[in-house]
């Protein structure tokens, strides 16, 4: 009798998560005492199919208002200062026409619209940022979705923490990173357990990344043995069994 019991105890015990399982940054080398030199960032690049918040101002009353689309109350709005970057990297600006912005940076392509405004206007004033920073988490954290970047870079820590964290059945060694840049799509592996994690180039997201969490195994137990949602209890009835047993033989 008391082998089976111990059978069912070890069953229910084997989908458990593991302490260890539930740690970020305890694998790898001690982190240095000393402070370190955080990479330089390069600036993102404008790409196609980006949604772009541009305007443009000017000294003199008037004078800026050719080269803005104007809202329903004849004044520039936010919403009729977005533009959409076209599959050819480019963006149709009033009064400017066609600017090639794909691939620069916002502050290039600020300079780009400045100099062809240099013509009509003095010194012009251009406004520039994305509208349409995102990313989205998937798998076993704690509220999957699609989030709007707060700013340009995030770290994949800020990212998970953006959904609430992992699940305790979250695989923090195996979060898959896809992105998509210049018509590409890449494919990295982060695990936040391991301390070099601050060197992987998906420590930093990228706007519209996908990051997907892997679930451990205990989840695939959990998830593919039904049985095993009441296999804890079962053990913990076979043990106070075999109590029972033991003191009444006393």
């Amino acid at each position: 009798m008391r082998r089976y019991v111990w059978i069912a105890l070890m069953a229910g015990l084997s989908s458990c998560v593991s302490h260890d399982d539930l740690m970020n940054l305890n694998q790898g080398p001690a982190f240095p005492t000393a402070p370190v030199d955080i990479p330089r960032l390069e600036p993102l690049k404008i790409q196609k199919g980006d949604l772009l918040y541009i305007q443009v101002f000017s000294p003199g009353e008037g004078a800026a208002a050719p080269f803005n689309l104007l809202g329903p109350e004849g004044t520039a709005s936010d919403e009729a200062s977005t533009f959409k970057v076209d599959e050819n990297g480019i963006v149709e600006l009033p009064g400017l026409g066609p600017q090639p912005l794909a691939g620069l940076t916002l502050a290039e392509a600020r300079d780009t619209i400045k100099n062809d405004l240099n013509t009509y206007l003095n010194d012009p004033i251009v406004h520039i940022r994305f509208l349409d920073l995102r990313f989205s988490v998937l798998g076993e954290v704690r509220s999957p979705g699609t989030i709007t970047l707060p700013e340009e870079r995030i770290t994949i820590f800020q990212a998970l923490g953006f959904a609430g964290d992992l699940t305790n059945y979250g695989d923090r060694t195996n979060i898959l990173v896809v992105r998509e840049r210049d018509g590409k799509r890449a494919f990295g592996n982060v695990n936040i357990q391991d301390r070099n994690v601050f060197q992987s180039p998906y420590f930093y997201l990228e706007p519209n990344d996908l990051v997907y969490v892997y679930p451990t195994k205990a989840k695939v137990a959990t998830v593919s043995d039904q049985a095993n949602k009441v296999l804890p209890w079962v053990s913990a009835g076979a043990v106070l069994l075999n109590l029972v047993i033991i003191l009444s033989r006393r």
